[in-house]
């Protein structure tokens, strides 16, 4: 059985894990998808161009938020894990640093 350090521990790092995993949709499917609305499918006409004109500042905003809550979740699982530190064998806390909230939230 774990302790309560080894259970925020393994807790933190399945948090950062999840922050590299969106990170890699950003990455990869999203950026994908990027590639395929540069060709603009949809058409080069009337209709296509005001589509363009509404979509593309969507999926801006879509996936550059995808890639801040990438950096942040991962940011806050590695800072979850810095607040270890101050633990026991038994999971009781120590001294916590100060900043450490502030540092998962760039």
């Amino acid at each position: 059985m774990l302790d309560g350090a080894d259970r925020v521990v393994r807790g933190a790092r399945n948090l950062s894990s999840a922050g590299r995993g969106l990170a890699d949709q950003r990455r990869g499917p999203g950026a994908d998808l990027e590639a395929a609305s540069a060709a603009r499918p949809w058409g080069h006409d009337d209709i296509g161009r005001g589509f363009d004109r509404r979509y593309r500042p969507v999926e801006r905003q879509v996936l550059d938020a995808l890639a801040q809550l990438a950096a942040y979740v991962e940011s806050l699982g590695k800072a979850v894990e810095r607040s270890t530190d101050g633990m026991d064998r038994g999971g009781r806390t120590g001294e916590i640093r100060e900043g450490v909230a502030k540092e998962a939230h760039p």
